[in-house]
C-alpha cells in the first residue's frame, strides 16, 4: 500500500512539470507573434499600407461628350449625336486568346464596314494597320512561336521579360504579306473589333463601337452572358454635322498611334476619341470636357467588390466661330456657278477667303473643284489654306510698299519694254504710256514700274533708249551681294504682309507656299515683282490685302470667336469664358502717305478709267458703285507661254474709305484672260453687304 502512495506522488510530481513546458512554448509563441506583429506594423507598415491601397483602390476615366461648336450666327455646325453603342469593360489577367474569342463572338451580332469614309466610331476593318494584323495572326495561331523561332531562341526568349519582347519583334519580322494575306473577310472584320478591344485599360468602360441598329442593339443585349459580364450595351455621343462637314471642323478619331504617350500623359484612355484635325484638334483641352471618373474597389485576389464609386463628369466647352456659314454655303454657290460658266476656258477649281482686316476674324474660306470623272463638284476648300499659286499683279501693293521702304520708286516714267543683254525682254502686258506715279502704276498694273523698282533694289543701271530701256547688270562680287541682298529684302517685305509665311491662324497646319531662292538670272528679280516666281496660299493673299486696307497691321487670322461654358440648351450658347483677342504680328514700316498711294492705286483700279477691273467699280452700275471697292487683279501666266494658261488673282476690299471686309480670290490653270476672278469677286462683295443688311 505504502508502495502505491509511492508511485501515486511520482506521478502528480510530473503534471506541473509538463504544463510549465505547455506555458513556456505558448509564452514563446506570443512573443514572435507579437513581435512579428511589431515589425509589420512598424517596419513593414507603410510598404504594405500603400500595397493595400494599390489593390483595393482602382479610379478609371470615362470620356464625357465633346463641347458643341457653333458659327457667327449661333447656327450648330459641330453636335453631339446619340447612338447605341457596345462598351467593353476590361478585366484584370484577361489573355489575348480569350479577348479574340469575345471579339468572335461580337462579330455575329454588330456590323464591321471594309470601308475607309465612316462615320466616327463605326468599326472598320480600314482603320487594321499591318502591325494590328500581325499581332491578330499571332493571337490566332498557338504554335506561331514554334513555326517562326529556333529552338534556341525559344529558350532565349524565357530569361526575363526583356528577352519575351525581343523573341516576340522577331515573330513579327517574320510574318509574311502571304500569311496576312490568307485572312479571310470574317477574320479582318474579327481582328478590327479585337484591334478596338485591345486598346482598352483594365477596369475602364471602353467604347468599341458606335451607330448601332436597333437589331444590332437586341442581338448584343440578348447574348451579354456570353461575354463574363465585361460587354454591354449603351447610348454614345457622336459628332453629327447639320450644316455638313466644314473642312475647317476638323475630325475627331481614335488616338493616332504616334501620340500614344503625350495623351497618356494628359489622363486619356488609349480608346477615346480626340480631335485629330483643324478646329477639333486645335481647341481640343476646351471641347473635350471633364471625364466621368469611376473608383472600383478590389479584394486581395484582385477581384472587384461592389458597385463603382461614380463622379459624375460634363460634356466640354462649347465654342463660337467666326465663320458664316450662309456667307460660306453661298460663295461654294458662286464658285460652282462660275466654273459652269467658264468650263470652257478650263475653269475647274476656285477658292476665296474672306476676312475682317481690323480683327482678323475669318468669315469664310470656301473651295470648290469639278471631278472630270464623277461629273460633281467637291468640296475643296482646304486648299484655301494647303494650295499655293503665282498670283501675279495683286503682289503689287507689297512690291511699292518694298519699295518706298528702299528708297527705290521712280519718278514718273514712261512705261516701255526693258532689255536685257542676250536678246531677253520685260514689258507690260500692254503699251501703256506715260505714269505719274504709283495709284496710275497701280490702276494700269505696269510690270515695268515695278520692275524699275526692284531694279533699283538690284543695282541694275536702267537707261532710256528711246522706245526702250536697257538694263545693264553689273558682274562683280560687290553687285552679285546687291541683287542676292535685293531678293531677301524683297522676299522679307512681302513676308511682313503674310506671304510666304506662316499668317499665325488658329489651325494646327497651313502652307506657307513654295519659296523659289535665289533666281538662277538676276533679271528674273523682275518677275518676282509682278508675283510670278514665289508661291502663296488664299489664306497668305487675305492677310495680305487686309494689312493693305487697314493701314499696316498684319493681324493674325482667327476662326475662334468665343468659348462658353453648356447652356443647358443646344441652340443656345451659354455664359462667356473667354473672347479671342485681336493679335498684331507685326507693322509694316511705312507712312501714312505711302499707303494712302497704294490705296488710291487700289480705288483706280476699280474706278479709274483705265482700270483692270472696272466691274467692280465703275463699270458694275449703281449697285457696285455704292460699295467702293478697292482691289487688285493678278494674271500669273504659266509655263508653257504656248498653252496660253493662267493663274487669275482679285484681292479687294471694301468700302475704301472705311475697310470693312477684305476678299482674296485664286482660279488656277484658266485659259486665256478671262475675268472668272472679276465675276467671283463681284459676286462676293454683292453677298457680303447683303447679308449685313440682314
Amino acid at each position: 500500500m505504502d508502495e502505491n502512495k509511492v508511485k501515486k506522488k511520482k506521478k502528480k510530481s510530473h503534471i506541473p512539470f509538463r504544463l510549465n513546458i505547455l506555458f513556456l512554448l505558448i509564452f514563446f509563441a506570443f512573443s514572435s507573434l507579437v513581435l512579428r506583429l511589431g515589425y509589420v506594423q512598424i517596419v513593414q507598415g507603410k510598404t504594405y499600407t500603400e500595397k493595400m491601397d494599390k489593390t483595393q483602390n482602382v479610379e478609371t476615366t470615362v470620356s464625357s461628350p465633346r463641347g458643341l461648336i457653333y458659327d457667327s450666327e449661333g447656327k450648330i455646325l459641330a453636335g453631339n449625336k446619340s447612338s447605341y453603342a457596345v462598351v467593353f469593360t476590361r478585366k484584370p489577367g484577361l489573355d489575348t486568346e480569350t479577348m479574340i474569342k469575345y471579339a468572335q463572338k461580337l462579330s455575329q451580332y454588330i456590323h464591321v464596314s471594309t470601308k475607309k469614309d465612316v462615320p466616327d466610331g463605326t468599326v472598320t476593318t480600314q482603320n487594321l494597320t499591318e502591325r494590328d494584323l500581325k499581332d491578330f495572326y499571332i493571337g490566332t495561331h498557338p504554335k506561331v512561336n514554334e513555326e517562326k523561332l529556333t529552338q534556341a531562341e525559344i529558350d532565349a526568349s524565357k530569361k526575363n521579360e526583356k528577352a519575351q519582347q525581343k523573341a516576340y519583334q522577331k515573330v513579327l519580322d517574320r510574318i509574311t504579306d502571304k500569311e496576312l494575306n490568307q485572312l479571310t473577310p470574317e477574320q479582318m472584320k474579327v481582328a478590327a473589333i479585337w484591334r478596338n478591344m485591345s486598346q482598352a485599360t483594365n477596369l475602364t468602360p471602353t467604347t468599341i463601337a458606335t451607330h448601332l441598329s436597333a437589331e444590332e442593339l437586341a442581338n448584343v443585349g440578348e447574348h451579354l452572358d456570353e461575354f463574363d459580364g465585361m460587354i454591354n450595351t449603351s447610348v454614345s455621343a457622336t459628332r453629327e454635322y447639320p450644316k455638313g462637314k466644314y473642312f475647317f471642323l476638323g475630325n475627331v478619331k481614335n488616338i493616332p498611334k504616334h501620340q500614344d504617350d503625350n495623351y497618356k500623359a494628359a489622363g486619356y484612355n488609349m480608346n477615346d476619341l480626340v480631335g485629330t484635325s483643324n478646329l477639333e484638334e486645335q481647341y481640343e483641352d476646351v471641347l473635350r470636357g471633364v471625364p466621368s471618373t469611376y473608383k472600383f474597389t478590389k479584394n486581395s485576389s484582385g477581384e472587384v467588390v461592389g458597385s463603382p464609386e461614380v463622379t459624375e463628369g460634363r460634356r466640354g466647352d462649347d465654342i463660337q466661330l467666326t465663320i458664316n456659314s450662309d456667307l460660306q454655303d453661298k460663295i461654294g454657290d458662286i464658285i460652282e456657278n462660275k466654273i459652269k460658266k467658264f468650263y470652257g476656258n478650263n475653269a475647274r477649281e476656285a477658292y476665296a477667303v474672306v476676312m475682317n482686316p481690323h480683327t482678323g476674324a475669318i468669315l469664310a474660306m470656301a473651295g470648290k473643284k469639278y471631278n472630270e470623272k464623277t461629273h460633281k463638284f467637291e468640296d475643296a476648300s482646304s486648299g484655301t489654306i494647303l494650295n499655293a499659286y503665282q498670283i501675279g499683279s495683286s503682289v503689287k501693293g507689297a512690291t511699292v510698299l518694298a519699295g518706298y521702304q528702299n528708297n527705290a520708286i521712280p519718278g514718273p516714267l514712261d512705261d516701255k519694254p526693258i532689255n536685257f543683254k542676250g536678246g531677253s525682254q520685260f514689258n507690260s502686258w500692254h503699251a501703256i504710256g506715260y505714269l505719274n506715279g504709283v495709284p496710275e502704276a497701280l490702276e494700269n498694273s505696269s510690270n515695268v514700274y515695278m520692275g524699275t523698282i526692284v531694279g533699283k533694289m538690284a543695282g541694275f543701271q536702267i537707261s532710256d533708249s528711246g522706245s526702250s530701256y536697257t538694263a545693264k547688270i553689273f558682274s562683280s562680287e560687290h553687285a552679285q551681294q546687291k541683287f542676292v541682298n535685293a531678293v531677301n529684302t524683297l522676299r522679307n517685305a512681302y513676308g511682313q504682309f503674310g506671304l510666304g509665311v506662316n499668317t499665325g491662324i488658329d489651325l494646327p497646319f497651313e502652307s506657307t507656299g513654295f519659296n523659289g531662292g535665289i533666281p538662277d538670272e538676276q533679271g528674273k528679280i523682275m518677275m518676282f515683282s509682278i508675283g510670278q516666281y514665289d508661291t502663296y496660299t488664299p489664306l497668305q493673299m487675305a492677310q495680305y490685302v487686309s494689312t493693305l486696307a487697314n493701314g499696316g497691321y498684319r493681324l493674325a487670322p482667327h476662326l475662334l470667336e468665343s468659348i462658353h461654358t453648356p447652356s443647358g440648351e443646344p441652340d443656345q450658347l451659354g455664359p462667356t469664358i473667354k473672347t479671342k483677342k485681336t493679335e498684331v504680328l507685326n507693322t509694316i514700316p511705312n507712312t501714312k502717305e505711302q499707303f494712302d498711294q497704294v490705296h488710291k492705286g487700289f480705288y483706280l483700279v476699280t474706278h479709274g478709267p483705265t482700270g483692270t477691273a472696272t466691274q467692280l467699280g465703275v463699270g458694275g452700275g449703281q449697285e457696285m458703285l455704292k460699295l467702293k471697292i478697292a482691289a487688285k487683279t493678278g494674271t500669273a501666266q504659266l509655263a508653257p507661254v504656248e498653252k496660253g494658261m493662267y493663274n487669275l488673282a482679285l484681292v479687294g476690299y471694301a468700302p475704301y474709305d472705311d475697310p470693312q471686309v477684305a476678299v482674296a480670290l485664286m482660279c488656277p490653270n484658266i485659259k486665256g484672260e478671262e475675268h472668272i476672278n472679276i465675276e467671283i469677286g463681284q459676286e462676293i462683295f454683292k453677298t457680303y453687304f447683303e447679308e449685313q443688311k440682314k
